[in-house]
């Protein structure tokens, strides 16, 4: 007759190795009698902090995105589209379901909707290598952009490592996002005390950058012009070198937006008195944008500088006769520049 301890022994043997089978398919989210292999979870991370504050602004900017996955032989092998509010949930976008390996993954995101389709994006079928296609243009009537546009972002991860990810692991990776839109307010404000009428002036930007390929460099394009997409009157009070400060100044003020700008670009703002046609102001805009970059931005390139300033606020002081006064003086994002000897028509 067999040892009852030994049987106890075997129970007690079987019980413990069945106890870490259902372990293990509870791991691996069994829910059949079969056993297949655990799930491997793949995650992307999306961060937008190429700004000037340098802290991420994904989560309050950015509303929908596109994600793009090409293997290493350059084919597109996975595409994705989703709302930011998900992604943000989670802290993730799921890719799971791409095979692991090595992947170059690319990013058009958009903000909040200002203007309806403010971009036309180019398209890439899976399983073709035609990354160059999937470019970003600013939809213009002509080569004209009357609209506002919807803030634009992009993101390129060279080499985004999923390969070796073990059975029931993940791995998480993490994309760049740089933001391509610009915004731009123009003051106009009259130092004669005589109000200004919105109707009076054209303001407008003329630039050839509204067409943006996949690795977010500028393609050959027509120059367009970027009207004012908003523009109201106001009153305000300004000081001068003197003691006196004149109060009640009349003002006009503009707001334009535009696409990427890339430092070389002979981007230039305009502003014309709309009865004659006649020039007020017609400066190299992206100059004057790097004028006040300031001391404590010199660490940093011009185009990284031009990619972290998102928005410019301009005041330009006009005289009497509508000529711009104060012997060329321009206050930008706060800065007063004073210029001399230039010629800024």
């Amino acid at each position: 007759m067999m040892n009852k301890r030994f049987l106890h022994g075997v129970y007690a043997m079987a019980t413990c190795a069945l106890m870490a089978l259902c372990l293990m398919l509870s791991a691996c989210g069994m829910m059949d009698y079969d056993l297949p292999a655990c799930t491997r979870h793949l995650k992307v991370r999306f961060v937008y902090d190429m700004n000037m504050k340098f802290a991420d602004a994904f989560p309050h900017e950015v509303k929908t995105l596109t994600l793009y996955a090409f293997d290493t032989s350059g084919k597109l092998v996975y595409q994705h589209t989703a709302q930011a509010d998900t992604i943000i949930a989670k802290g993730y976008m799921d890719i799971t379901d791409l095979e692991p390996g090595h992947y170059k993954l690319m990013v058009w995101a958009q903000g909040e909707q200002r203007y309806e389709n403010s971009y036309t994006f180019g398209t890439c079928e899976i399983g073709s290598s035609n990354r160059s296609s999937l470019t970003a243009k600013v939809n213009r009537s002509g080569k004209t952009v009357d609209h506002d546009i919807t803030a634009l972002y992009y993101g390129l991860l060279d080499d985004a490592d999923f390969s070796d990810v073990p059975t029931g692991g993940e791995r998480t990776v993490t994309v760049k996002l740089t933001k391509d839109t610009n915004l731009f307010r123009v003051v106009l404000q009259n130092l004669s005390g005589k109000p200004l009428d919105t109707a009076d002036f054209n303001f407008f930007i003329t630039d050839n950058n509204g067409y943006l390929d996949a690795d977010n460099n500028l393609l050959a394009d027509d120059t367009l012009r970027y009207n004012s997409w908003s523009k109201y009157s106001g009153q305000a009070g300004i000081g001068t070198d003197s003691a006196d400060v004149t109060t009640g100044v009349s003002a006009v003020v503009a707001e334009l937006t535009t696409n990427r700008l890339v430092t070389g670009h002979d981007m230039r703002l305009h502003i014309t008195q709309k009865s004659t046609g006649r020039s007020i102001v017609n400066i190299p805009l992206i100059d004057y944008c790097l004028l006040v970059k300031g001391q404590y931005n010199q660490q940093m390139s011009n185009q990284e500088y031009l990619d972290r300033q998102d928005s410019y606020d301009l005041v330009f002081f006009i005289d009497a006769s509508k000529n711009w006064a104060l012997s060329a003086v321009i206050y930008i994002n706060s800065w007063r520049v004073v210029l001399q000897n230039a010629d800024i028509n």
